[in-house]
């Protein structure tokens, strides 16, 4: 998925105040509690593989979307209240849903060059289509943002996500990976024999590890012309050991503001995935590809928008690939 900006917000604005934002945010006086911001979205559009199974079928479908925050001041800190939410509705039975808050401390660093944040997490996911996928979830974040240069900035996250599955499961039933959307790939339906001699193989429900690193550095060509690289690398441990992998990939955005309220966003991705255990001695190796087109227009306090989102999955191992388009047209408000 592109990287979205706030409803609102340009990128020659961004671009030319960025060297100068966390300083001027953190030297003034003591903050007051901050009024609560509020940002809903409505969208439709068209899933080719919401399951990202080898013969998905497409579906039609709305989403409706909330975030809400508070700041406050706590010292020389900042903590911040958060909980956002959405719900796909999906032709038939086929909902899905996510509800999650989070708390941040924040503190400058290095003279206001340096940002350093601390969120806690928890979020509970349902499924209707695939429900091997549904769970609660608990996770640490730590993240540091440093202003190397007037028009270079550096990211560096680390974050450990404790996943508590809700349903019993045959291993690989659920989808292979994660995404922004929580709408990772795999069929409800499937069912692998990891043992590979025949036998028959037990559902199990599971509690997982994922743990990541990430980086990130954004360059500011001009004042209308951003890009965004980033390397990634994740583990999984699992108490069923066909569902353990490590994955690394990489990604870069590309935002443009062509003109005075437009703004586009260009996304690639790529990411290597290696299962710890296949059936029959084989090696699982999965290789993703991603593709993001967005155009957003603001319209002030609200922002319309359309994307096309592409994904293509190659496996290793036969009847894991897949294939998934979703393009999906909505606005968005703030408040």
């Amino acid at each position: 998925m592109p990287i979205r900006l706030a409803p609102g917000a340009r990128l020659s604005e961004f671009a030319r105040s960025t060297a100068g934002s966390l300083l001027l945010c953190w030297v003034g006086p003591a903050l007051a509690e901050q009024p609560l911001s509020l940002g809903l979205e409505v969208t439709t559009g068209y899933d080719s593989n919401p399951a990202q199974s080898e013969a998905g079928m497409g579906l039609f479908f709305a989403q409706y979307a909330f975030d809400a925050a508070r700041r406050m001041r706590l010292g020389g800190a900042d903590l911040t209240f958060a909980a956002s939410g959405w719900l796909r509705d999906y032709e038939a039975a086929n909902d899905s849903h996510r509800l999650a808050l989070r708390t941040d401390w924040s503190r400058a660093t290095a003279q206001g060059a340096g940002l350093m944040t601390l969120s806690l997490a928890g979020a509970a996911y349902r499924d209707a289509l695939v429900p091997a996928d549904e769970r609660d979830e608990a996770a640490l974040t730590l993240r540091y943002d440093y202003i190397l240069t007037a028009r270079d900035t550096l990211g560096l996250m680390g974050e450990t996500r404790r996943l508590a599955y809700r349903n019993a499961s045959l291993p690989w039933s659920g989808r292979p990976g994660s995404s922004p959307r929580d709408h990772p790939s795999g069929s409800s339906n499937s069912s692998s024999n990891s043992s590979g001699r025949g036998r028959e193989v037990e559902a199990v429900r599971r509690d997982d590890w994922l743990s990541g690193l990430g980086i990130d550095v954004t360059h500011h060509w001009s004042p209308v012309l951003a890009t965004v690289f980033s390397l990634a690398g994740a583990r999984r441990d699992s108490p069923v050991s066909a569902e353990a992998y490590d994955r690394h990939g990489l990604g870069l955005v590309m935002r443009i503001e062509p003109a005075a309220s437009w703004r586009l966003e260009l996304g690639l991705g790529w990411s290597r995935t290696r299962y710890d255990q296949a059936p029959r001695q084989q090696e699982r190796e999965d290789i993703q590809r991603t593709l993001g087109l967005a155009v957003r227009r603001n319209l002030g306090r609200s922002e319309w928008f359309c994307g096309l989102d592409w994904l293509d999955s190659d496996s290793s191992i036969a009847g894991r690939s897949f294939r998934q388009e979703v393009t999906e047209c909505g606005l968005a408000w703030s408040f």
